[in-house]
């Protein structure tokens, strides 16, 4: 734990000399994105604005479109992707969609790409500080669930993943959970996780196929407090209002309830699912859509890279959720590319205290790991530490990457809602709390106390300081 809050240029100074200390590599014929289409082009961007010795920038957004060998070890991993549809080559296939941030002249610019992860779709640029450097922003597409803003669109980012089916192409089923929360009166409500809507519909609208409960509590030690189930005839899968009472008019998506819901109750309700898609080829995606860029010269097309020899050095950085994502994407190894190497020499989570519920059948990405959400199984630590609370093997977010010789150099922030709000202190004392778990030699972690979730007033910025005249 290092005792003194960063300014924001010493952050930004902090990893500029992290990728001065990186070295290049030389490119790969075998990058997994097998073809991009760039179909929007600004150039000049940025209303024309020059950007001190990098001059003027241009974006490019588009689509890349990318093949996964579910036979190799880097991939195995994925859930579900031996039950992914395979082309005629057998390799899953995925696309994703993306926008760069480049110097028009590439001779100007500076070999640093900042490889953003999207935080519920919505589309980064890198900020002015960076343009006055030179670097590169690339923005990648990882989600594939349709939910939280994710949905294909012009000016969002996401993933197109196939759906899983059993072997002999029946549709897979499984239980979800969706939650109601302070809800009342008799109109109908959607099923959330978190502030997002859940993003599977039930198999059957037949709720006696489903089981809708009421508690009136919960602890933090998992106990229920008047837990009640709600007849199968008192609630339907529709969406109703005072123009259109109970049963209401069906709707996969909502709830309502015979008489009405009660502020006072949380509902749960547990339902089956089918035709799960495979979310975890979108860490794949971002692994494989940074790589193209940073080594490719072009795709099997012929279509040229337009970073083509121009980055020497790549740092992935996510906040909140695109942070968990981030500590999730080291954890399950996605940092070692196809050639054996490292894909980013740095890796910024910001404001994120645990790992993306991604890779999983049903997974719920959009979720913030709260108390009854998925996202803090296994270690949620950076070293190899002991878990005896849960019984648990010794463990930490990088063994895999420091097993294959890919981890990169981490810088983690925080600020007090991290802690209080959502479960980062196990990430220093263990499950536990006996002692502090030491940092990795590689990275480097600041807190700033009282700050609000994302800074804000009196809090803090991820922006780096403009460079010096």
């Amino acid at each position: 734990m290092w005792g003194k809050s960063p300014t924001t240029g010493e952050l930004a100074v902090a990893f500029v000399g992290i990728a001065a200390l990186a070295l290049a590599f030389p490119p790969s014929a075998d990058a997994r994105v097998s073809r991009i289409v760039i179909d929007k082009k600004t150039s000049p961007a940025f209303d024309d604005a020059s950007f001190g010795a990098a001059g003027q920038y241009e974006l490019l957004a588009g689509m890349a479109y990318g093949e996964i060998d579910p036979n190799d070890p880097r991939n195995a991993i994925i859930q579900d992707i031996q039950l992914a549809p395979k082309n005629a080559r057998g390799m899953v296939d995925y696309s994703a969609s993306f926008q760069i941030a480049k110097p028009m002249d590439m001779a100007k610019a500076s070999g640093m790409m900042w490889q953003d992860v999207p935080n519920r779709g919505g589309r980064l640029i890198i900020v002015a500080a960076e343009r006055l450097l030179g670097d590169v922003g690339l923005s990648a597409g990882w989600q594939g669930d349709n939910s939280g803003g994710t949905a294909p669109g012009p000016n969002n980012d996401y993933a197109v993943v196939p759906i899983a089916k059993n072997l002999d192409g029946s549709s897979i089923t499984g239980p979800v959970i969706g939650r109601v929360l302070n809800a009342s009166g008799k109109n109908s409500q959607p099923m959330f996780v978190h502030s997002n809507p859940v993003p599977y519909k039930p198999a059957s609208l037949d709720t006696k196929l489903a089981t809708l409960h009421t508690h009136a509590s919960e602890g933090m030690d998992g106990k229920l407090g008047d837990v009640r189930e709600v007849p199968a005839g008192d609630w339907a899968w529709a969406k109703c209002d005072a123009n259109t009472p109970f049963p209401g008019k069906p709707d996969p998506t909502q709830i309502c309830l015979k008489d009405g819901f009660d502020a006072k109750l949380l509902y749960e309700v547990v339902f089956t699912a089918q035709d799960p898609p495979v979310l975890g080829i979108g860490f794949a995606a971002f692994r494989d859509l940074g790589s193209f860029f940073k080594t490719a010269q072009a795709d099997d097309a012929g279509t040229p890279n337009p970073l083509a020899g121009g980055i020497k050095w790549a740092i992935a950085r996510g906040v909140s959720q695109s942070g968990n994502m981030l500590r999730g994407f080291l954890h399950l190894g996605f940092n070692e590319g196809e050639d054996g190497k490292p894909v980013f020499e740095g890796a910024w989570p910001i404001i994120a205290g645990r790992r993306i519920a991604l890779n999983a059948r049903f997974a719920m990405p959009d979720g913030v790991l709260k108390l009854y959400e998925p996202g803090s199984e296994g270690p949620q630590w950076w070293n190899p530490w002991p878990d005896k609370v849960r019984g648990l093997p010794v463990g930490g977010i990088l063994d895999r990457c420091t097993a294959s010789k890919t981890c990169p150099k981490i810088i983690e922030h925080f600020g007090a809602a991290e802690v209080w709000g959502l479960k980062l202190t196990p990430e220093w004392v263990g499950a536990s709390a006996e002692a502090d778990i030491p940092l990795a030699d590689s990275g480097r972690r600041y807190y700033i106390p009282s700050a609000a979730h994302g800074g804000g007033a009196g809090g803090f910025s991820a922006v780096p300081a403009a460079p010096p005249a």
